[in-house]
């Protein structure tokens, strides 16, 4: 049975997401520590719950921009955090971490894992988890593919290194600095729902319009009902649904 989460077109998620989201939470350990990692991006719940993920940093000039918008507002948001950048800077990582944020695995260097032999992979990540915990994390539970591309041998490492990968289900593109902040909310709200995983870039990508449309897109999505949660959990609210 393959352990990747698919979602139908539209928004449904297909049954598997339960099982998936038990993996990432650490049940039955004995047998899915073996399995290749599973893939997830879309919460399979009807809570109106959301999660705010930032890739790429952590970087002097948007991290700290980040921050404040998250602290302003009272809410948590998974930061996937290249292992360079939290040597580079390690006190804004720890900054991340007094505040409450959530801080996932986005590889040593920002590789993508397509195409490359299971020492390069494990190298990658696990370089990666000892410079975010030598600025204080917790050892991260979570990945995510840099550009979310992986194959087979990638999600089998990650597996047996006891992570879940995290994709997501809405791309404002900010990296792209194509949209401007109003474009990116309006993606939001045409593509967010109840379980959405939601991508920003706090890293060298991000940009003032990154910063504006998160500052926009919690107060909107607040307003119509939304509350924001970590990565993890997000799926600990499906665990309570099993």
């Amino acid at each position: 049975m393959s352990s990747i989460l698919r979602l139908w077109p539209g928004k449904g998620v297909v049954l598997l997401a339960l099982l998936t989201a038990c993996y990432a939470l650490g049940e039955h350990m004995g047998t899915a520590a073996s399995r290749p990692a599973s893939v997830i991006t879309q919460a399979p719940i009807s809570e109106k719950a959301v999660a705010l993920t930032f890739d790429d940093g952590p970087t002097p000039k948007w991290t700290p921009q980040i921050l404040a918008v998250l602290n302003a507002a009272h809410v948590k948001a998974t930061f996937f955090v290249i292992g360079s950048q939290a040597r580079k800077y390690s006190t804004l990582l720890a900054e991340e971490v007094k505040d409450g944020m959530e801080i996932g695995n986005h590889g040593a260097l920002h590789k993508r894992l397509t195409n490359r032999d299971p020492a390069f992979i494990r190298a990658e990540v696990e370089t990666a988890a000892t410079d975010i915990m030598a600025a204080g994390a917790p050892k991260p539970r979570f990945y995510r593919m840099p550009a979310g591309v992986y194959d087979a041998a990638a999600l089998r490492v990650l597996g047996q290194l006891g992570y879940t990968v995290i994709g997501w289900s809405v791309d404002p593109q900010d990296w792209r600095h194509r949209f401007t902040a109003e474009e990116m909310l309006a993606i939001v709200q045409r593509e967010v729902g109840p379980g959405a995983i939601i991508i920003f870039h706090d890293g060298t990508n991000g940009s003032a319009a990154t910063v504006a449309a998160t500052k926009m897109v919690i107060a909107t999505l607040k307003r119509d009902g939304y509350r924001f949660v970590t990565v993890g959990q997000l799926l600990a609210l499906v665990k309570g649904r099993l």
